[in-house]
Order: structure tokens, then C-alpha cells, then sequence
């Protein structure tokens, strides 16, 4: 072996010469190894420590000769660190420890992988732990980032996923109701003719005969009224339903567009209208027509909910740069077969009728800009919230 000029190379080679390596050149050596490396005795003292290991720890190797992890390192990992030296001696057998967290001296804690092997005295007996160390802190915090990662990209793809889905759900919706708002405007119109036909010749019937009819007839001819009515009724709905245009929206009064809807209804006798509508709340822009068309279907809605009679509520209020119309009834609310479908089309729990009235209304108010609710008060009955804006958007 050539020595080096420090000499060294020549040392190392009397010593390998003499089959013995001293302390110091093994302190050396290990002190070049890039994984911290430690050595402790059977009463788990360190007797060696290498600069990785050091400067991991943070505390002076001077300072940790002679002392024991309970001097250094917090008790709970103290003591998993002794259970893991006793296992090695126990076992006589490495011991290898995939994740183990240490405590450096700034309170920094450390992910480690560990691997600890005896050395044996010439007795064959194990004398001391050589613990040789991989700090995987980066990778665990890699692996967490990953984690978050996979994490956020999933919640991620769910959520675009369900708005996926529910834009199909809106387009094929919107597909629907184009197809039977084309449908309704065509079969309301071939319908409404034969029903004026109808009751046209109700009226001639009565008109001519009116003084002769007994009651069997009268009662006859009444419900051909009602029932033309109730089918105009329909049609009417219908046309609405496929005449929805684009709004011609001005400042209005809401309390003037609520009272021509109350006065456009039918109110049985047995139901009492409550109005509460102050003088201070800001005219809305809106188109008035296509409004009190919306505000007629969610009155008309109300007062069919109590036909025993009951209480319509009519009131409006201020919210910001909105005005909400309140319609409430004091009927049984709305079924819960039908909840989360209220403005669907062609939904109704009435066995006369299209399920239309709420749909149109619904359709009519969000083209102004606004936004049509309902709830069921604790106080029972049901309760239509209408907001809608104030000023018109730029450009109207």
C-alpha cells in the first residue's frame, strides 16, 4: 500500500498489517459516512457518534459521550428507543425499524429509519447496538404532499364530475322542456277551439232553455261550465308555459304588481288575503307582465292548497339591493313526495291540472334576474319567497 503524504495510507497499512484497527480510525471512517451512525454500550450509553448523526441531533458529540437518550431525546421516544436496543440484545439478531420519529435539540422532529446490529466480544456475547440511520423526513413530507395531492385532485374530479352531471342534468332538462313547450303551444291552441265551441252551446242551452231546466240539467250544464273552465284553465297554463320571452324590464311598483295578481284570482270565500305591503320598498326592475303571470300561478298555487279555507299572505320587504315578495298560505305545505321536485314540470299532487303553474313562475322570474324559494314555516302552511332586483343590468 502506497502511504499518502499525511501518512495515513502507511498507518491504515500497520494496521491491517497488526489485523487490528484502532478507535480513531474507525471514529474516522465512520464519520465520512453520509447516514448518521451511532454506538452505544450495554448500558445504552453512546460511545460513538458520527458528524451526520451530530448534526441531525443538533447537540455536540463531546456532550452526548457517556449519556443515554433520556438525556436528550423526549420520554416517549426514549423509551421506544431503549425497547428496540433491548430487542436487539434480546434477540442477539438485527432489529429493523421502518419509521421512528426523533426530536432534534430546536424541537424539530425527525422521521427516521433505523437498523440496529450488535457487535459481539470475543465470547460470542453482544457488547453494543451500532445503530445506522436513513432520515426519510423529506420523503415522508413528500409522501403527505402526494397524499394531499391524490387528495385534492380527487375532491377535484368529484366535484367536477357533479357538475358534470348536474350541467347534463340542466341541458337535458332544458332539451325537455323546449320539446313540450313546442308541444304545449300547438295542442293549447287546437284545444282552446273546441272548448270555445263547448261553451258557447252551454250558454244557447241555458239561454233557451234556462226557465224549463229541472235540477238534474242545471247541475248537468254547471259541470260542463266547470269543467271548460277547469281545461281553459290548462291551455292557459300551456301558452304561458311556451310564451316565455325575453323580459322588457322598467322600474315598477310591487305593490302594483301583486294587487292586479290578487285581483286576477278567483278567492272563495273561505279564504281571507292579509296584505302587507309597506310604502318604503324600492320599485323593482321587471317586466310587469311576465311577473304578475308568475305571481298568479304561486297565489293561485296557495289558494288551491286550502280549499277548506285558510289565510293568504301577501307581504314584501327590503333585502340590500332586492325586494322579496312573501306569498304564504296556511294549507298543509308541500308534500313531501314532491319537495324536491316543486318546479319540476308536469309535477303536481292536484288531480286536475298540468304541474305547470310553478314552472312558468319559476321560468318568468329568473329571466328578470331574480330567484323564486319555498319553504314550509314551522308555523305549518307553505311560503314562496320572490326576489328580485331593484336596478336592471348595464345595457337594458
Amino acid at each position: 500500500m502506497t502511504a499518502s503524504d499525511d501518512g495515513r495510507g502507511a498507518g491504515l497499512a500497520c494496521l491491517w498489517a497488526d489485523g487490528h484497527m484502532s478507535l480513531d480510525v474507525l471514529a474516522d471512517i465512520v464519520d465520512h459516512i453520509a447516514h448518521p451512525i451511532f454506538v452505544k454500550d450495554r448500558r445504552h450509553r453512546f460511545v460513538l457518534l458520527n458528524r451526520e448523526f451530530s448534526e441531525m441531533v443538533g447537540f455536540p458529540r463531546e456532550e452526548m459521550f457517556g449519556k443515554t437518550d433520556y438525556d436528550f431525546f423526549p420520554k416517549e421516544q426514549s423509551d421506544y428507543f431503549r425497547a428496540k436496543d433491548l430487542e436487539m440484545f434480546e434477540t442477539r439478531a438485527r432489529v429493523v425499524i421502518d419509521e421512528e420519529p426523533i426530536t432534534d435539540r430546536s424541537g424539530v422532529v425527525h422521521v427516521l429509519a433505523t437498523t440496529k446490529v450488535p457487535l459481539f466480544d470475543a465470547r460470542g456475547e453482544p457488547t453494543h447496538v451500532v445503530g445506522i440511520i436513513h432520515d426519510i423526513t423529506r420523503l415522508k413530507g413528500v409522501e403527505s404532499e402526494l397524499r394531499q395531492a391524490n387528495e385534492r385532485c380527487r375532491q377535484l374530479v368529484e366535484r367536477r364530475t357533479s357538475e358534470l352531471r348536474a350541467a347534463q342534468d340542466v341541458l337535458v332538462r332544458k332539451e325537455r322542456l323546449a320539446v313540450l313547450g313546442q308541444l304545449a303551444g300547438g295542442v293549447a291552441h287546437q284545444i282552446r277551439n273546441p272548448l270555445g265551441a263547448i261553451r258557447n252551446a252551454v250558454a244557447l242551452l241555458r239561454g233557451a232553455a234556462e226557465a224549463r231546466l229541472d235540477p238534474t240539467s242545471a247541475r248537468a250544464l254547471a259541470v260542463i261550465e266547470d269543467e271548460v273552465e277547469a281545461a281553459d284553465r290548462i291551455v292557459k297554463d300551456l301558452l304561458e308555459y311556451a310564451r316565455v320571452r325575453p323580459p322588457h324590464r322598467k322600474p315598477t311598483e310591487v305593490g302594483y304588481v301583486l294587487e292586479q295578481a290578487l285581483g286576477a284570482q278567483v278567492l272563495p270565500a273561505s279564504v281571507k288575503v292579509r296584505r302587507e305591503v309597506p310604502d318604503v320598498v324600492a320599485p323593482v326592475a321587471i317586466d310587469a307582465d311576465q311577473v304578475q303571470v308568475a305571481l298568479y300561478n304561486i297565489l293561485r298555487n296557495a289558494v288551491e292548497a286550502m280549499p277548506d279555507g285558510g289565510t293568504l299572505t301577501a307581504g314584501a320587504w327590503q333585502e340590500g339591493d332586492r325586494v322579496v315578495l312573501a306569498i304564504s298560505d296556511t294549507g298543509p305545505g308541500i308534500a313531501d313526495a314532491v319537495r324536491t321536485r316543486v318546479f319540476e314540470p308536469l309535477v303536481t299532487t292536484k288531480p286536475t291540472g298540468l304541474g305547470l303553474g310553478l314552472t312558468t313562475a319559476k321560468a318568468l322570474i329568473e329571466s328578470q334576474g331574480g330567484t323564486v324559494q319555498w319553504e314550509n314555516p314551522p308555523a305549518g302552511g307553505a311560503r314562496f319567497l320572490v326576489r328580485l332586483p331593484t336596478s336592471a343590468p348595464p345595457g337594458e
